[in-house]
């Protein structure tokens, strides 16, 4: 493939923004931004393809960084942080693909071209400078059509993650209704008397040197209740302390301080390693033949009850600390044990099912990685 190598300021024309993001009034028209959401504007500024590169470094404080580059067509607005490339010779370079390889080689192009203190930045004639590399028009088409495929199967993995999020509290009101409203009737028990044990987990920071016991700590339990063992690390511990923290499978742990959004984040730990401790939490143990564990997680994992843990949270503004002595006080529906376990069985589908989308979604991203190289590299034509 013969690829050529010109610098963006012959290819394009380069106009900087106007409008200030926080003052425009909105409008009709779209508002480019330097964030992924687009504002919106009473007026627009350009009527065209366009190609949008933020000239400020997206996190400041001295450390320069571009997280994105936008395609926009039609009449829009432009915030006063960005400039508009606008292709002189639409036979020569295609928009889209001038979006695609920016945003594909910004970290390497365009990060090292800007400069300041506090607010890092890329004057219009430094951005002018960064060399394009591009194929033919027909190739460049080509390129776009399998990138913008490979998106939309990417997408489309999105929302079936979305749907399949959805369904262990679908289920829970499937089998046992809306505990809100408890129209079942099962009998409500304060939570604390089916606990076997109730305590708090390590406090103990995290050892950066990778010694002691591995810690499970509040970013590996996500908002739905489901554990990611990435990233894990350990902490080091008395061997009393050791043995009174080591997790068993079915152990709830519920997440007793953070932000307020955070607040009573409860996970099941389901004992794939051993050696496991949890830092932050409240771990609460279930006696057998009352509680299954996977039915108390769900049920604190429900809107309703987030929202009443949000109430109850207590503390300084922007922080929530709930304690064992409101958590054994929150009545629970506790159906019967049989139902419990059936429900836990089928949840237990739900998560295999969600491992597989996670395989799968892992797949998609190294096969966009690899056209993305690919594309941009001269490999894939």
């Amino acid at each position: 493939m013969k690829v050529k190598r010109t610098p963006l300021g012959e290819l394009c024309i380069l106009s900087k923004g106007k409008s200030a993001i926080s003052k425009t009034s909105p409008g009709r028209y779209i508002l480019v931004t330097t964030g992924e959401e687009h504002k919106t504007a009473d007026a627009f500024q350009f009527d065209c393809e366009a190609v949008c590169i933020p000239l400020i470094s997206s996190t400041g404080h001295g450390h320069a960084s571009l997280k994105r580059v936008h395609y926009q067509n039609g009449k829009f607005a432009l915030g006063n942080l960005l400039a508009a490339a606008i292709i002189k010779d639409r036979s020569v370079l295609s928009a889209k693909f001038l979006a695609r390889y920016l945003n594909f080689t910004k970290d390497r192009l365009i990060v090292p071209l800007m400069t300041g203190a506090a607010n890092m930045s890329i004057s219009i004639d430094r951005l002018a400078t960064v060399p394009i590399v591009f194929p033919s028009l027909a190739e460049q088409v080509k390129i776009v059509r399998l990138l913008d495929e490979t998106n939309a199967l990417g997408a489309l993995r999105s929302q079936a993650d979305r749907l399949t999020a959805d369904l262990s509290p679908a289920l829970f009101h499937e089998m046992f209704g809306d505990p809100a409203v408890n129209p079942k009737g099962w009998p409500v028990i304060p939570a604390g008397e089916l606990m076997e044990a109730c305590d708090y987990g390590t406090s103990q920071k995290a050892n950066e040197e990778n010694r002691g016991i591995t810690v499970l700590r509040m970013g590996n339990v996500t908002a739905t209740g489901d554990l990611d063992l990435e990233r894990l690390k350990t902490v080091e511990l008395p061997d009393d302390e050791l043995e009174r923290q080591r997790l068993k499978a079915g152990d709830v742990l519920f997440n007793r301080t953070n932000s307020r959004e955070l607040v009573g984040k409860t996970g099941m730990w389901d004992g794939r390693l051993e050696a496991v401790a949890a830092s932050y939490f409240i771990r609460v143990r279930f006696l057998a033949e009352i509680e299954h564990p996977q039915h108390f997680t769900s049920f604190m994992n429900l809107p309703f009850m987030k929202q009443r843990l949000m109430e109850m949270a207590r503390g300084a503004v922007g922080q929530a600390n709930i304690n064992s002595i409101e958590l054994k006080a929150i009545p629970v529906p506790v159906p019967p044990l049989t139902l419990q376990k059936a429900f836990a069985q089928r949840v237990a589908e739900v998560r295999e099912l969600k491992d597989r989308q996670a395989a799968s979604r892992q797949g998609l991203d190294a096969l966009f990685q690899s056209v993305l190289h690919q594309s941009f590299n001269g490999e894939l034509l």
